[in-house]
């Protein structure tokens, strides 16, 4: 039987996260110790802004961040694209296994074998019909919206996180540009007249590289969550359309109308 996978989202983020974090301590951390902290300027030869990696480390704990939300939403990304579609949400051996024990009355077996499989987003709702088969048409369908919108929650409450990064990862590189601007102009009294124009304009440069990577990462995951929120509009829909067809099976089955 396939079932939605067992490991916690949390873990995953959690996962994520501490690779994000390894990669920076691999790649991030020892150039921007070379670097010593000072604000990289254009090279005047060729004309070119400094490297990805020596414009991330002008603020490498905010841009550090950053990356491991970059990290994090593309973990989410792909653990949402491999469980929130209809094979997973509603598998049809489980759907069959269920009708099938309902059209030989074994409601309490159905029962049991929806709650060996509660990772799965249509078995609780199954479980609420066949727990219930004695009531009325109309009160199972309540039942199925009742706990299908239950379910939904928790579904739309896990995609959201999407939208959490793609709003927290502009509001971080903002922090970081302000804070980054205001070294730059405090740092100016401790300059010569003749470079301060150069430290200034350098150090805003870099200052605003806090702002495009977190654009990057929020234009990232808004995609992102654009096709999660599709594909579970769709999964939900499809869900609920088997859930229903249970239902009337159930109904069915004692011959219609109370049991």
């Amino acid at each position: 039987m396939t079932t939605q996978p067992r490991t916690g989202i949390r873990w995953v983020i959690l996962l994520l996260a501490l690779i994000g974090v390894t990669a920076w301590l691999l790649t991030i951390a020892p150039e921007a110790t070379a670097q010593g902290g000072d604000v990289p300027a254009m090279d005047e030869e060729t004309g070119q802004i400094p490297r990805i990696g020596v414009l991330f480390a002008t603020s490498a704990v905010i841009n550090s961040i950053i990356l491991v939300l970059s990290v994090v939403s593309c973990g989410l990304f792909v653990f949402f694209i491999l469980t929130i579609n209809i094979a997973s949400m509603a598998p049809n051996q489980l759907v069959n296994e269920v009708r099938k024990l309902v059209s030989d009355s074994k409601h309490d077996e159905a029962a049991q074998l929806c709650r060996r499989h509660q990772q799965v987003f249509v078995a609780t709702v199954l479980q609420r019909c066949v727990e219930n088969a004695d009531k009325e048409s109309s009160v199972l369908m309540n039942m199925i919206d009742s706990e299908g919108r239950r379910r939904a929650d928790l579904l739309w409450n896990r995609i959201s996180y999407l939208a959490d990064i793609s709003n927290v990862a502009p509001m971080l590189g903002l922090l970081g540009t302000v804070w980054g601007m205001i070294k730059a102009f405090f740092g100016m009294k401790f300059s010569s007249l003749s470079a301060e124009s150069s430290v200034l304009t350098s150090g805003i440069g870099g200052a605003m590289t806090t702002t495009l990577f977190g654009l990057i990462v929020a234009i990232l995951a808004l995609a992102f969550y654009s096709i999660i929120k599709t594909r579970a509009t769709k999964a939900l829909a499809e869900a609920e359309q088997v859930s229903h067809a249970v239902a009337d099976h159930i109904t069915h089955t004692r011959g219609g109308g109370s049991g």
